[in-house]
């Protein structure tokens, strides 16, 4: 028996009509809390709500946005009046609201505050390490399918082809994320020998990014012995993941910035150092070579004998002066000195007596003399 086909066009048609048809889907009030909410160029609002088991895509239109009483954003726990619907040209079943009522804060918003409130309690976001300045190998734990792993890999190798990279694998959204996420941080740690990891994924709704909010992976960032650079969606996405990194990274391509420094620059530094390094060398070879010559200069026979000749010369002047001093050249111009018979010299007539005897010193000779 063969099975008749129909065309997309057709059966999304049907579905279109039993939905829109049904009593209870075609006017009802649904609650739940606001995520991913957008407003449109056109003033048309998109936005999902969830609840803790479910999402359901919304739009409300620009006629009635602008009739809503406050203004919507993520986390909102509201309620809204509408129908559902069915978008053909996509097939998605989205709710169209007519009406909506802010009555309070969301749960799984309220759940996040307290997870970030008990982790930040226990010091898990006080990680405050600095990223190695010239990593040899960075590990990389995200999607091996997504963009995001594509744009680090590119701008690690522009920057610097040197820096291994090793890429370990996760499930990066869905139910079974954190804990692949939290397994790959351990390999990481355990196996990669890396000096810095990045941890993240490209952009995507608030539920795609779900994952980097759990507990259970801000303590495997925190107790990470490698140093983690945070790099989860785009810049204004902030995920609990972030604060427990020791570095948040706007994008996961800045990530890749971050952790790989430019090869570039550092073959500059490195000739800058060798500049600097000859022109010291070379300075201290100036210094020694003048210390030798000096040196030389010091010890040379030419410094030696002259040296020697001004030596004599001050020796010869010195002797001149004591010859002046002498007490014989004093007794060569015809003085003469007197000592008694124990030696001492006679200093006064009045010192001696008649009949002493003592010795007359001449200056080539001495007598002895008697006092009468």
């Amino acid at each position: 028996m063969k099975i008749k086909a129909y065309r997309v066009s057709r059966v999304v048609e049907y579905m279109k009509e039993l939905l829109e048809e049904d009593i209870f889907l075609c006017s009802i009030l649904i609650e739940g809390e606001i995520s991913n909410f957008r407003r449109h160029s056109s003033g048309h609002l998109y936005f999902s709500l969830k609840d803790e088991a479910a999402s359901l895509r919304c739009v409300i239109f620009k006629g009635d946005a602008g009739n809503l009483p406050f203004g919507p954003k993520d986390g909102d726990f509201v309620q809204i009046y509408g129908r559902v619907a069915l978008y053909k040209k996509m097939g998605d079943v989205q709710f169209i609201g007519e009406f909506m009522e802010n009555i309070g804060r969301g749960k799984i918003r309220d759940n996040l505050e307290a997870v970030k409130t008990k982790l930040h309690q226990e010091g898990i976001f006080d990680n405050d390490r600095s990223l190695p300045k010239y990593p040899e190998k960075i590990a990389i734990v995200t999607s091996p399918t997504g963009a995001a792993v594509f744009d680090m890999i590119n701008t690690a190798r522009r920057r610097n082809p040197l820096v291994q990279l090793i890429l370990v694998p996760a499930l990066v959204q869905g139910d079974d994320a954190p804990a692949d996420i939290v397994r790959a941080i351990e390999v990481a740690n355990e196996n990669s020998g890396a000096d810095i990891l990045i941890v993240g994924r490209g952009g995507g709704s608030a539920e795609d990014l779900w994952a980097f909010n759990t507990e259970i992976v801000a303590r495997a960032v925190h107790g990470s012995a490698i140093p983690v650079i945070s790099a989860v969606g785009h810049e204004i996405d902030v995920t609990i993941c972030d604060f427990a990194a020791d570095l948040r990274a706007a994008t996961p391509t800045a990530a890749a910035e971050l952790a790989t420094p430019r090869l570039d620059e550092m073959q500059a530094q490195l000739a800058y150092l060798a500049d600097r390094m000859h022109e010291a060398m070379g300075d201290r070879l100036a210094d020694c070579r003048a210390a030798l010559d000096n040196r030389l200069y010091r010890l040379s026979p030419e410094r030696q004998v002259s040296k020697i000749s001004a030596q004599r010369s001050l020796l010869a002047a010195k002797l001149q002066l004591l010859e002046k001093v002498s007490p014989l050249s004093v007794l060569s111009r015809g003085f003469v000195l007197a000592k008694d018979a124990d030696g001492n010299i006679v200093k006064s007539g009045a010192d001696l007596i008649s009949g002493q005897r003592i010795v007359v010193q001449f200056s080539d000779m001495a007598r002895e003399a008697e006092i009468i």
